[in-house]
């Protein structure tokens, strides 16, 4: 019988520690990040809690446009833009690209794919995963 966990929580408890959690699926090791129980390569329900590979790439980025800017976001984490980041292993995810003027997107987007690492950041009471160039 397949057992239910409570994978936010534990997310967000391991992030409060500094660590970066995702799934790995048991029968094709495919990452899953954010976590999720089943396996969205192969299927398999079979997953278990590893620490996000080192291996984390940026492929794409994309500038905010002022109608979509966070006022609040802005004043906490400075610049940023979106960006499609890929861990190792893994699918690839929309997430912030941290420290990014809308003036630098076009160079950086000239050295993509690029190397990132995670950054915790305090949002409203929880921490959060965001990434900067490496």
């Amino acid at each position: 019988m397949l057992k239910c966990e409570r994978i936010v929580k534990t997310f967000y408890d391991a992030l409060e520690e500094g660590k970066i959690l995702a799934r790995r699926c048991s029968e094709c090791g495919h990452i899953e990040y954010p976590p999720y129980l089943a396996c969205n390569a192969c299927g398999n329900l079979d997953t278990e809690w590893v620490e996000l590979p080192e291996k984390v790439m940026c492929n794409q980025v994309l500038p905010v446009s002022a109608m979509f800017m966070d006022p609040d976001f802005k004043a906490n984490v400075g610049d940023y833009a979106i960006a499609a980041i890929q861990p190792e292993n893994a699918f690839e995810v929309g997430s912030v690209l941290l420290h990014v003027s809308p003036e630098e997107v076009d160079e950086i987007r000239a050295k993509l794919p690029a190397p990132v690492k995670p950054v915790i950041v305090q949002e409203d009471g929880y921490k959060n995963v965001h990434w900067e160039l490496a």
